[in-house]
């Protein structure tokens, strides 16, 4: 079945490796120009605003993260599902669940974004996002929430399209978006002086470009499942399954999201040269985070086109390329960047205090960030193969309630920045023990007839 000219992609033949790293590769690119398209703004107001325009914009950025990153984790359900009715050939079905998709995440844009306009000095409050950068962070948090719909659009149409097999749609219009980005940065804070509301504008612009781009391209894919404002839905027994996949994958998400929320209530006693720290350190950290999250995304996509098809021989392969993959690009890049650290941050502050805090957390924190690989390579197996449950209770075990658990614990008794880094550190490896038990039990489950049957039906 040739698939070229609109770009799908079937996966249950061939090279396991080589297609495996041609799937992967777009997305891995994707992710950095996700962080390249961040790094923008994050430069920009750093220059131009300094700490506190960073302290402004990270506190607002994880409100904004909750949101988005619950539709990031969504679509890796919708990712699952499209990938075994692709690898299936049920196309009928395949064209209603990618119409229904494309709803849902419009519809909660608009309502997140009704809601966050009403409540956005609440979060800001709750956080205790210092009197000095209230202002600043009300303000870009304001204007960048009026983007929660392209962007909620664009994560659900991405994992769409990597279901289907074709990472470089995405790729492009990302790229597009990156550069728009930048240039508008350039333009409205640069030339025409509009300062910190200027760089959230150009953000936002840039959002819509990118939301309504992969809208469009829905619309050119093969025409036995294109996406049309008239295409018929999933019926309710089918939305609850779709449900079933991908509000537990928002929700791990979400808890990653909501963790550093609760988490970032402890920086804030430290002042707004450690929030700014750790702002330019999660600027940095993305150069390993996305590509590991990447991953796990391509994987979700090829082991569930290969389970739609029946052939569990390719998910195992998979899965074993994807471990020696993700130990040695992760260790490789961690003493990369751990060297290079101090020159890369500094490009984002000249403030020595905000640079000794970012410069500690890289420190502390990405010798073991092999290991957050690891869990991104287990998570993408168990979604692929269906088992969405387990990433979630691992995110909420792991991140959302040990860490908080653990700093708050801690910084009673030692107040010291340290003992925010070392809870990630030991977050990773409370995760690894609940992800690969699970991943070795969900699989060898997938063996059973009756079980593989199931999940195809479904």
């Amino acid at each position: 079945m040739d698939f070229s000219k609109t770009g799908e992609v079937l996966m249950d033949s061939g090279s396991i490796h080589r297609t495996l790293l041609a799937y992967a590769l777009p997305v891995l690119v994707m992710q950095l120009l996700q962080q390249l398209y961040n790094i923008a703004d994050c430069a920009v107001i750093g220059r131009l605003c300094g700490g506190f325009g960073l302290a402004a914009a990270g506190v607002a950025g994880l409100v904004l993260a909750v949101h988005i990153n619950f539709f990031i984790g969504f679509s890796v359900g919708v990712t699952s599902a499209v990938s075994r009715l692709f690898g299936a050939r049920d196309f009928c079905k395949l064209r209603a669940m990618i119409a229904t998709s494309v709803w849902l995440a419009a519809g909660a844009g608009l309502f997140l974004t009704i809601v966050g306009e009403k409540l956005a000095e609440n979060y800001l409050t709750w956080l205790a996002c210092p009197a000095a950068a209230m202002g600043d962070a009300l303000l870009y948090l304001r204007i960048c929430l009026l983007g929660l719909v392209p962007q909620l659009v664009y994560n659900v149409a991405n994992g769409v399209f990597r279901a289907l097999g074709n990472t470089k749609t995405p790729l492009l219009w990302l790229a597009a978006s990156a550069v728009l980005n930048i240039a508008l940065d350039l333009l409205l804070v640069g030339a025409w002086g509009f300062g910190f509301e200027g760089a959230a504008w150009a953000t936002l612009l840039s959002q819509w470009v990118l939301g309504l781009g992969m809208i469009w391209r829905l619309t050119r894919i093969d025409e036995r499942f294109r996406f049309s404002f008239g295409a018929p839905l999933l019926s309710l027994g089918e939305l609850f399954a779709l449900l079933r996949l991908g509000v537990p994958s928002g929700m791990q998400a979400a808890f990653m999201s909501l963790s550093s929320l609760l988490i970032q209530i402890s920086i804030d006693s430290f002042g707004p040269a450690a929030m700014a720290g750790m702002v330019i350190f999660a600027k940095i950290e993305g150069f390993m985070y996305y590509p590991a999250f990447a991953y796990g995304m391509a994987l979700t996509g090829f082991i569930g086109q290969n389970l739609g098809a029946g052939r569990l021989d390719r998910v195992e392969e998979a899965m074993r390329v994807s471990r020696r993959t993700a130990i040695g690009v992760t260790l490789t890049m961690s003493a990369f960047l751990m060297l290079l650290a101090e020159p890369i941050l500094g490009f984002f502050t000249e403030d020595p205090a905000t640079l000794a805090n970012g410069l500690a957390a890289v420190y502390w924190i990405f010798p073991v960030y092999f290991l957050y690989s690891l869990n991104q390579v287990y998570i993408g197996g168990l979604e692929g193969l269906g088992e969405t449950g387990v990433p979630m209770l691992s995110a909420l075990v792991a991140y959302a309630l040990f860490r908080v658990v653990w700093c708050e614990t801690l910084l009673s008794y030692w107040h010291d920045m340290a003992v925010i880094y070392t809870a990630y550190d030991v977050s990773f490896v409370i995760s690894m023990l609940i992800l690969v038990p699970s991943y070795r039990h969900t699989f060898h489950r997938a063996f059973r007839p009756e079980t593989n049957g199931r999940a195809l039906a479904a």
